[in-house]
Parts: structure tokens; C-alpha cells; sequence
């Protein structure tokens, strides 16, 4: 659906409620959470981009989080999201 909707419009307020979702009590809600970050970064490419500077506070939380299944997916996250934008992202962090 993001992927068709092709605006950084529609896209933010989906980033947004999925990204506040991870910072949800509940572990399986983190998780999806980040495994839609993870698709929308996948299908969109560079067009996510647009949506790092709102992104990268939460990865920054969830790199601390006390679940190593958490941790483990968001540092997958940014390590894709370095390759993509071809710098370091942690100085953001």
C-alpha cells in the first residue's frame, strides 16, 4: 500500500503509527513494528530516506532495548539503512 500511495505525504503518518508502536510494553508489538520499518525500507529504498530523520531517534531507542530480539532487529534495520544512504547513521544516535 506505501509503495503505491508514492508520496513522502502518505508515508510519514504510516511511519509515525508504526513507529510508535515500537515503543509499545509489549515485545511482539516492538517486533512488528520493527519488521514494517523493515518492509518499508525494503519496498521503498531510497524514497525512505525522506523518513530517517523521524526514524533514527526510535532505532536509538530500541538499540537499548532489554529484548536481544529487539536489539538484534533494529541493528539489521540501521545497518540497511547505512548501506542505503551510504553513511554512518549512529552519530545521529
Amino acid at each position: 500500500m506505501a509503495v503505491t500511495a508514492g508520496s513522502d505525504l502518505l508515508w510519514k503518518p504510516l511511519n509515525h503509527e508504526v513507529l510508535m508502536h515500537t515503543r509499545s510494553e509489549k515485545v511482539r508489538a516492538r517486533i512488528l513494528g520493527l519488521r514494517i520499518v523493515k518492509s518499508l525500507l525494503e519496498n521503498l529504498k531510497e524514497e525512505y530516506l525522506v523518513l530517517l530523520p523521524e526514524t533514527i531517534p526510535f532505532l536509538g531507542e530500541l538499540l537499548e532495548d532489554a529484548e536481544l530480539s529487539v536489539k538484534s532487529l533494529a541493528q539489521e534495520i540501521l545497518k540497511e539503512m547505512e548501506t542505503m544512504s551510504g553513511e554512518s547513521l549512529r552519530q545521529y544516535l
